[in-house]
């Protein structure tokens, strides 16, 4: 699980201003503010969105809705290929592992489901493949494999 990213700032410790956030559903962080601490009941969410009480950087920051109480965390990165260069032989591959399932990633623009958290790619003819993954809570994932003639 990523580490609790979120600083909490309570009044007793920052009497004045109170840093919030609001976040959808999904834990997605949707803005961040900061107001004086008595205009902190004021800031009230759109339709269908909570607040919290924190700090979060929007792009690396989700909301961990898993527990009890919801937690500030850092969005977890997809590690990469174990290789970025194969021969275009169908038999050689690069595989990547740790991906949320099931999910949705992009091969030269086309849509693929993958299913079991890991994908292996192999190719017959020397190609660039670019693969994009949008995966939330991960962050976006873009990596290119190259694959090259076996007589290359």
């Amino acid at each position: 699980m990523p580490p609790v990213t979120g600083t909490f700032r309570h009044a007793a410790a920052s009497p004045f201003y109170m840093s919030f956030l609001f976040y959808d559903q999904t834990g997605c962080i949707l803005q961040t503010g900061e107001c004086p601490a008595p205009e902190f009941e004021h800031q009230r969410p759109g339709p269908g969105c909570k607040r919290l009480q924190g700090q979060a950087d929007l792009t690396r920051d989700y909301v961990d809705l898993s527990g009890n109480e919801p937690v500030i965390r850092e969005r977890p990165a997809l590690l990469g290929f174990d290789k970025t260069r194969i021969l275009a032989d169908d038999t050689d591959t690069a595989t990547l592992r740790g991906l949320p399932s099931p999910c949705t990633v992009l091969v030269n623009g086309v849509a693929h489901t993958v299913d079991g958290g890991e994908l292996a790619l192999s190719c017959h003819l020397p190609i660039r493949l670019t693969v994009v993954i949008d995966a939330f809570p991960y962050l976006p994932f873009q990596e290119v494999v190259t694959c090259v003639s076996p007589s290359a």
